[in-house]
């Protein structure tokens, strides 16, 4: 598995507080891509995709392996 990061409620390394789990889509990757699981999903397909970062000027949240846009965060 690729480096993963896990998010718990403050102060909280406990598994009952965990909020979210994320982790690089691809090994080897150009543009920043994030795959993020909730803590009820053991699959492989995550919850949301975060594609984009600080050096990009925006940020989208798509929903699953979709390209459904939730959100997006654009840098002015």
């Amino acid at each position: 598995m690729h480096r993963r990061w896990e998010a718990f409620r403050v102060e909280s390394k406990e598994e009952k507080d965990l909020l979210l789990t994320a982790k690089k889509s691809k090994l080897f990757q150009f543009k920043t891509q994030l795959d993020v699981f909730l803590p009820n999903n053991k699959g492989e397909v995550p919850d949301f995709k975060v594609k984009g970062g600080y050096g990009e000027s925006s940020c989208s949240i798509l929903l699953g392996d979709s390209n459904a846009m939730l959100a997006q965060i654009v840098l002015e």
